[in-house]
């Protein structure tokens, strides 16, 4: 009997701690210390001076947050301001992602199109295990800012990213659409905020750079918020893949004009002409568009040594012709 009693109360004793993990939400405040952090933690960045108040709203009412769990890149900033991109014309080389990868962290998820909420806030997938690509704006391998969001918990434990703040600088984000093609992202460094105060123009706006931008929540569960005290951003920048650029052609000289055989590929933005008196010291001296014809004209061609290069839409140039003169 004695025996039942024991445990009897070692049970009511379990179901009790399960009730307080829960009331506490304990997955949200556990943290690992075991590692030093990269995150660091900037309490005032810098935003646009434009207003980026949401639209008044007629009645203020809480949202309906997964368990409050993260939903929302901030709450006091509109994703319909002018500090966010949206529908930039694409790249070709743009994916729209459905699944995402980070090795480092053994994260590997399903990724579905998120956009604007009716109060101008980013959504995020219901499913705490689905990260959501902010889809209005830019296509993962173009120009400019791509954003994924996710969940860090749920009152059933880790979330899609809960190990994010693990990451580290040169670690890869792998990004694919469902026709299989990748593009590969390097971190470059981790950045939290306070939930009422992110960089909306440095997370959404506009850049010339190749980027992903991670996000997840961070810091204190604020239970009477709804929500964690800091947003966490992982930033990192496009793996740029070397491609062999064919170099032209049938590379010719004669009378006054230089002519060479087109490279026909997609890549392929135009031609740059080189020249030397000597054979050795070449200056560019033309720019030809891939659509103009193959030839630059020269009064003084029969005194110069030639090469022609090719440039793809990146502006990387391949090796030189060969070298081309007036036998």
């Amino acid at each position: 009997m004695e025996r039942k009693w024991k445990i009897y109360f070692t049970c009511v004793g379990l179901i009790a701690l399960l009730m307080i993990g829960y009331e506490t939400d304990v997955w949200a405040n556990l943290t690992n210390n075991s590692e030093e952090s990269e995150v660091v933690r900037v309490e005032n960045p810098e935003t646009s001076s434009s207003n980026l108040t949401p639209p008044q709203i007629e009645e203020e009412k809480e949202e309906a947050v997964l368990d409050g769990e993260f939903t929302v890149i901030n709450k006091d900033k509109n994703m319909n301001a002018e500090e966010v991109v949206k529908n930039q014309k694409q790249e070709k080389n743009g994916i729209k992602p459905n699944h995402i990868k980070i090795p480092s962290i053994d994260v590997d998820a399903s990724v579905e199109s998120v956009g604007v909420l009716d109060n101008g806030e980013m959504g995020v997938p219901e499913d705490p295990d689905k990260a959501g690509w902010f889809e209005p704006g830019t296509e993962p391998g173009s120009k400019g800012n791509s954003v994924i969001a996710g969940h860090v918990d749920s009152r059933t434990g880790p979330a899609v990213f809960y190990d994010l703040t693990k990451v580290r600088k040169g670690d890869e984000i792998i990004v694919s659409d469902d026709e299989g093609n990748e593009k590969t992202y390097i971190v470059e460094k981790l950045e939290s905020y306070p939930q009422t105060n992110s960089p909306i123009e440095k997370i959404f706006g506009k850049t010339d750079e190749k980027r992903l931008n991670v996000i997840t929540c961070t810091g204190e569960f604020i239970r009477d918020k709804g929500g964690h005290q800091d947003r966490l951003v992982v930033y990192s920048k496009l793996k740029e893949q070397k491609v062999d650029i064919e170099a032209p052609s049938n590379v010719e000289v004669s009378g006054t004009f230089v002519t060479w055989h087109a490279v026909r590929e997609v890549y392929v933005a135009g031609y740059r002409v080189y020249r030397s008196k000597d054979g050795d010291n070449f200056e560019k001296v033309a720019s030809i568009s891939a659509h103009e014809r193959k030839t630059y004209a020269d009064p003084e061609a029969s005194k110069y040594t030639y090469y022609v290069t090719t440039v793809d839409l990146e502006g990387n140039e391949s090796k030189p012709s060969a070298k081309s003169s007036v036998e």
